[in-house]
């Protein structure tokens, strides 16, 4: 409508009221000529590039959910292969273990049976862990129970006993017998304490010097609460690694997936808790968790003064 109506316009400057070339009314129409054209260009030229630019910002688009969906995929993977590597290690050096007994010269049937029980144990906690791993994805919380931190804790060091005597890691296990009880799934939050008392294991056995590993549970002071933490004087933590160290995929093993400080970050903040890490002194790390008491929620408890929470 624009460009036709300065259309009208040339039209009636060139003709009316005399057609004289030259004139103030013909320079005036090829100006009006000359704008009806550029118009009708830096239009077309402006809607191809808001069409190019839509086109490129939907590829793009295109390519990070494509790019999300295989992080996901290896995410999920790493987590599931993380999470089953220590069933599966326990199920083989068990099996190892019974086959020995049975070879002897007198097979030792007793043993053999207990390292194949072991087995069968072993066995139903990898489904267990499967399963709590969809939990976690699903959110799912029909699973949890009033629980005894202390004796989660207890079961912890039991299952890893064979890695920290063979490392040769001295264990000072301090619990409180006035903990409350916390409300959780007992296969998750078992997990967590066994990648933290995983992680401080490979942590120590990295380096020589004395190895001592602390698990302490304690009373949260803001109160409503329970802090379990477990420190090591392994290799530490640097500074520019204590918040990266929750990220997926970011591992400072060797052979690590990155995934297990992440899998607990997860799992204790579904528990309406908090996971962090600090140095120990005088090396070291300690990671902590906190989680509320069985009937206390985020809205009812009290919050301390410097509370990490």
């Amino acid at each position: 409508m624009v460009v036709m109506c300065a259309y009208v316009v040339e039209v009636c400057l060139i003709v009316f009221p005399v057609p004289v070339r030259f004139s103030a009314g013909w320079y005036a129409g090829r100006i009006f000529g000359l704008v009806s054209g550029s118009l009708v260009l830096f239009v077309l030229l402006y809607e191809i590039t808001i069409l190019y630019a839509q086109l490129l910002r939907a590829v793009l688009a295109q390519r990070r959910e494509r790019e999300a969906r295989l992080m996901t995929g290896d995410a999920v993977a790493a987590t599931i292969a993380h999470e089953i590597k220590q069933p599966l290690s326990g199920m083989i050096t068990n099996a190892d273990a019974g086959l020995n007994w049975l070879d002897r010269t007198t097979p030792d049937l007793d043993k053999a049976k207990a390292s194949f029980k072991l087995i069968i144990s072993d066995g139903h906690r990898a489904g267990e862990v499967i399963e709590s791993i969809r939990a976690i994805f699903k959110k799912d919380t029909r699973n949890r129970t009033s629980l005894d931190i202390n004796d989660l804790i207890g079961e912890a060091l039991t299952l890893t006993r064979g890695d920290l005597q063979k490392h040769r890691i001295l264990v000072h296990a301090e619990p409180n017998a006035q903990l409350p009880q916390v409300r959780g799934d007992r296969i998750q939050l078992q997990q967590v304490l066994l990648n933290l008392i995983t992680n401080a294991i490979d942590s120590m056995a990295a380096k020589d010097g004395a190895r001592i590993m602390c698990v302490k549970s304690e009373v949260h002071d803001g109160g409503g609460g329970v802090i379990v933490s477990v420190a090591d004087t392994g290799t530490g933590v640097g500074p520019q690694e204590l918040e990266r160290i929750f990220h997926p995929l970011f591992t400072t093993k060797s052979g690590g997936m990155g995934m297990g400080l992440s899998i607990c970050r997860s799992i204790i903040e579904a528990h309406d808790g908090r996971l962090w890490v600090a140095p120990n002194q005088p090396q070291g790390a300690v990671f902590q968790f906190m989680l509320l008491a069985d009937g206390v929620t985020r809205a009812t408890r009290r919050v301390a003064p410097g509370s990490h929470l």
